[in-house]
């Protein structure tokens, strides 16, 4: 299972009342370097408009979670219907449900209406030949996501991954449990002063 987030205009919002609404997937939008723990490579991606189709929700069960946390469950889409409503438009998958009468809906009102979460997530499983990579002008990889198999989750969160500054790269670190060589680093700051 993998992990996409999104700030900006993807950044969850209370519409009406207690009405949460945001995108949990935004397409054709390049991110910041992120890293694969299992190829030991640096990459940016993208995921393409087309790679979430309307039979991959009708089939799925697609829970609103707080900050992905499978006990802190505020809505659920379950082959397209229940309290999570979920559509794709041009811009990418937008998700809308109101806020439950519990700690965890009281929680997530509060947080979002203070700014506090201000990204929006969702976990997903891609098989490896719905992907392609490419290597760029500038050197680095670029993966392409042009079929997501599955959507586990979609969550406003506190930390969205597509950020892309030096902090939240060196973040990386630690989620991994063996040392990272940090050689990466400097090939970071080179990447960079290329780009601008």
């Amino acid at each position: 299972m993998e992990i996409r987030s999104f700030d900006g205009d993807a950044a969850p919002k209370i519409v009406e009342g207690r009405t949460i609404q945001g995108y949990a997937v935004v397409f054709n939008r390049e991110s910041r370097i992120m890293f694969d723990k299992a190829k030991k490579r640096y990459f940016t991606e993208v995921i393409k408009s087309g790679a979430i189709t309307p039979d991959l929700l009708q089939r799925s069960d697609v829970k609103a979670l707080v900050e992905h946390n499978r006990e802190r469950l505020l809505a659920r889409n379950i082959k397209g219907a229940g309290s999570l409503t979920l559509e794709i438009d041009e811009y990418g998958l937008k998700y809308r449900f109101d806020a439950p009468n519990t700690q965890d809906g009281e929680y997530a009102v509060e947080m979002i209406r203070r700014g506090d979460i201000f990204g929006s997530s969702f976990a997903y499983y891609a098989n490896e030949s719905d992907v392609s990579y490419e290597k760029k002008a500038d050197g680095t990889l670029l993966r392409s996501v042009n079929k997501i198999a599955y959507i586990g989750d979609v969550s406003p969160v506190s930390d969205p991954a597509y950020f892309g500054t030096d902090v939240e790269v060196r973040s990386l670190d630690s989620f991994f449990e063996e040392k990272i060589d940090e050689s990466y680093k400097e090939e970071i700051i080179n990447l960079r002063k290329l780009s601008i």
